[in-house]
């Protein structure tokens, strides 16, 4: 059987990636900083998803879990890494809309006015922040977001990187954005953005490292999902965003060392 783990498989896109995965006769190991949550959010779920407690910023954590999926398994066929964060704890949630207006315009065509027409009630809901940009940003703020977004990554390659030479074909997928695209870097959201642009490069980076082994190596982009993080006016659904993660991890035939959205190529 093919084994799958998912970091930060208990909500949002982690999640769904989680039951298409299952659905399609995978076992998924669904990682979750709150065991509890996740527990709760697999509840549904058939027996070939097991849950474990995963904090990707703790070295512990992600060590219990090689542990307990060499003890099982002996091996990982695929290795998902979900888990983000998009804001310091100290501004989570908070959207700087007058900030990302030139972001949206380029990539979300139509969205960004929906988006305008919708500041009154954001504003006088306490929803909408002045979220500084890279000039004036707290590094500390920086270094939260790379800590889960960057590292949490990096660790989790470096801890299962011998589970996943012993799959017939190792795949790493790494969840970033389009905001870390390096032609559309701008003081928009600079730790965001420049957590999922070092993520992309860490995703080169390995994907060379590790090219004369059969481990594929790739990043992709959802989209602007509506989740928690998304929020409710985001376009596409959970499905849609969990989609080509789903097919890098499934497709019989990927290229290594890309970055996807919608399953078609595009720039860094």
């Amino acid at each position: 059987m093919t084994i799958v783990l998912i970091t930060g498989g208990n909500r949002g896109i982690g999640l769904e990636i989680c039951r298409q995965m299952e659905e399609l006769g995978f076992f998924v190991i669904m990682g979750s900083r709150d065991l509890n949550k996740g527990k709760l959010a697999a509840r549904t779920f058939s027996k070939h998803v097991v849950v474990r407690q995963l904090d990707v910023t703790d070295t512990v954590s992600i060590l219990k879990l090689r542990q307990f999926t060499e003890m099982e398994f002996g091996k990982l066929d695929i290795l998902i890494n979900n888990a983000g964060i998009w804001t310091s704890h100290s501004n989570f949630g908070k959207l700087d809309i007058s900030n990302i207006r030139k972001f949206m315009d380029t990539n979300f065509p139509g969205i960004a006015q929906k988006i305008r027409n919708s500041m009154p009630g954001l504003r006088k809901a306490g929803i909408i922040s002045q979220v500084k940009g890279a000039e004036d940003i707290s590094l500390s703020s920086v270094k939260h977001l790379m800590e889960t977004n960057f590292y949490g990554a990096w660790r989790m390659i470096q801890a299962f990187i011998p589970l996943l030479k012993k799959s017939e074909e190792g795949r790493i997928i790494n969840m970033s954005s389009g905001m870390g695209e390096l032609k559309s870097l701008s003081g928009v959201y600079p730790a965001y953005s420049l957590s999922k642009s070092s993520l992309n490069a860490l995703s080169i980076m390995f994907s060379n490292e590790l090219k004369e082994t059969r481990i594929k190596v790739n990043a992709m982009c959802p989209g602007w999902v509506r989740t928690e993080m998304g929020g409710p006016n985001a376009p596409r659904t959970v499905s849609e965003g969990a989609d080509t993660a789903v097919w890098l991890a499934t497709a019989t035939e990927i290229p290594s060392g890309k970055f996807f959205r919608d399953r078609k190529e595009i720039d860094w």
